[in-house]
């Protein structure tokens, strides 16, 4: 058996109970995930399963794993740009760090890696520069890091492995591939670059050159000692069969169904039938964007429902997605970028989805715009 075991999951197929049920309660386990959401769903599963979290069990959202396990206790050793032995205070995550470049023109307030004012803000580390921080230090002191960290954790689990992007994915492979960590994740593919988030990075993965890659092109960059595991939550236990085919036909993600329920999929073009569907208040009606300047509510952004369910929901498609129920509909010029926040909310729904085309919601539009 590997050491570390990449586990592929499909929407609403059980990652989170996969982790819990796989957790062993006697050795010394961290579980990260990138959002506190994230942390008590994890907590409420665990509990489920094992009576309550064990004591040796920590569960932590990504940006506190990095503080609190490979930055705050090294940094008397730790290299900040020009700065050594610097003490911080804490993670700034309200402040994004200044941009190199503003409109094609040099940014006077940015500040290069060779000065700490890179990674720092009053004393706080920038949440998002410091995957690279970790990984611009000297192979001594990346050395040292996880030496400790074998040392006090047993096994290493990841949450969510497609939220994973940029320098943050890179410090993960180094886990991936580390001989002495034993390692456990899981995630959706296809969900990657959707993030509840408005901050995601625009190349998800190592790939130069590439903005996406294929799911094939993912899991070659997880080299090692790593099994990979397609097949064990391949069904999902939210979306019926009836949805989980249609995503199979039209976005070619080979998404299946344990779910007993007879679903539902509609494309309403009848004002009437729209305007009936709008104004339910059972139905969460999904918008790409701008779902607050709506009153039909319960509203959301399509990227905004992920890790959500619903037992109604109703799409308003963007004129990318216009054709999709026509028969030569095709994704293949469609990017991970435009398809994966409509896999997402195609994929809430335990029971009925409706969808409508932006050209027959622009007739009844203004009469739901909040002004």
């Amino acid at each position: 058996m590997a050491r570390s075991t990449i586990m592929l999951a499909v929407a609403g197929s059980g990652k989170t109970y996969c982790i819990a049920n796989h957790l062993n309660p006697t050795l010394k386990n961290l579980v990260i995930t990138y959002t506190k959401q994230n942390v008590a769903n994890l907590k409420r599963e665990i509990k489920n399963i094992h009576g309550e979290v064990p004591n040796n069990t920590q569960i932590l959202t990504f940006t506190s794993f990095v503080y609190r396990w490979l930055l705050k206790p090294f940094e008397p050793i730790l290299n900040i740009g020009s700065g050594a032995a610097i003490i911080t205070t804490g993670v700034e995550i309200n402040k994004e760090p200044e941009p190199q470049r503003i409109n094609g023109k040099p940014n006077y307030k940015y500040f290069t890696q060779d000065d700490y004012r890179h990674y720092l803000y009053n004393r706080k580390y920038y949440s998002s520069r410091m995957s690279s921080l970790v990984l611009s230090q000297s192979k001594k002191v990346k050395k040292i890091i996880i030496e400790r960290l074998s040392k006090f954790v047993d096994h290493l689990y990841f949450d969510e492995l497609q939220d994973f992007m940029g320098r943050d994915f890179d410090l993960l492979l180094t886990f991936v591939k580390e001989k002495k960590i034993k390692l456990f994740a899981v995630g959706d593919f296809h969900q990657h670059s959707v993030s509840k988030s408005d901050f995601t990075a625009s190349k998800p993965f190592s790939k130069k050159g590439k903005s996406f890659i294929s799911k094939d092109e993912y899991k070659i960059l997880f080299k090692g000692d790593v099994d990979i595991d397609e097949s064990t939550l391949i069904k999902s236990r939210r979306v019926p069969e009836e949805i989980c085919q249609f995503v199979r036909n039209k976005l070619k993600i080979d998404i299946h169904s344990s779910s007993t329920i007879k679903g539902h999929y509609e494309l309403l073009e009848d004002d009437t039938r729209i305007t009936k569907v709008i104004e339910d208040p059972s139905i969460i009606k999904l918008f790409y964007k701008d779902s607050r300047k709506f009153n039909c509510l319960p509203t959301i952004n399509w990227g905004y429902s992920k890790g959500d369910t619903y037992n109604k929901s109703c799409i308003i498609l963007t004129k990318t997605f216009e054709k999709l129920f026509d028969e030569d509909f095709s994704y293949a010029n469609l990017s991970p970028a435009q398809i994966n926040p409509l896999y997402v909310a195609m994929t809430r729904a335990t029971n009925e989805l409706y969808f409508v085309k932006e050209k027959d919601f622009k007739r009844l539009k203004k009469k739901y715009l909040i002004v």
